[in-house]
């Protein structure tokens, strides 16, 4: 979906990942403020579970940042739906390729940083023959967890995202979120070739 900016919000500075726009905006007694706003790619992130009762995590080092704790993801590159984002990154960052996608949550951000989060759950997970990670700037480690200590993480804040973090959370201790997940993941009536739900 088309980020949503003000009507008379102006193209400010066209960058490589984000772009600035201003916009002259009405206060409440009558006077005006220049707000800007930070667009950028909408991202998606991937809760991959190869069973049940794990699920992947990646350890991940980039140049000129500290090595961070993550799950699959990335941006959502010009043509492509989330959903085949989901799928891309997933395969291009663990070598696994998803037989069966699900949308978990979706983030809208509509403050002073534009773009839209997708979260997906993964399942039936096979491995891509001949996988090798196309992106050059990054290292990645893949790391099978039992969710369990997926979610201690999370309590002791060890990982990049705290919208992904929120939803391990979620998954955990809201009893609704929960039913979903495991009747989900334990579904058994899966036709081979779908993708996708």
């Amino acid at each position: 979906m088309p980020v949503k900016l003000p009507p008379n919000a102006e193209l400010k500075y066209k960058g490589v990942i984000y772009d600035v726009y201003q916009a002259p905006i009405k206060m409440f007694d009558g006077s005006e403020k220049t707000f800007e706003y930070v667009v950028r790619a909408d991202c998606v992130t991937i809760f991959a579970f190869p069973t049940p009762h794990e699920i992947l995590l990646t350890r991940q080092e980039q140049p000129a940042r500290p090595a961070f704790f993550d799950f699959p993801g990335g941006r959502v590159d010009p043509g492509e739906t989330h959903e085949q984002a989901a799928l891309r990154e997933l395969e291009e960052e663990t070598g696994l390729r998803a037989r069966r996608l699900k949308p978990f949550w979706n983030l809208t951000l509509e403050g002073a940083t534009r773009f839209e989060k997708t979260f997906y759950l993964a399942t039936d997970l096979e491995p891509v023959t001949d996988w090798k990670n196309p992106d050059h700037g990054e290292r990645i480690q893949t790391l099978r967890l039992p969710f369990e200590d997926v979610v201690a993480r999370c309590q002791r804040r060890e990982l990049r995202q705290a919208e992904a973090m929120l939803c391990i959370l979620n998954m955990e201790f809201d009893p609704a979120a929960q039913a979903e997940l495991q009747v989900w993941l334990n579904e058994k009536n899966q036709t081979a070739n779908s993708k996708t739900e």
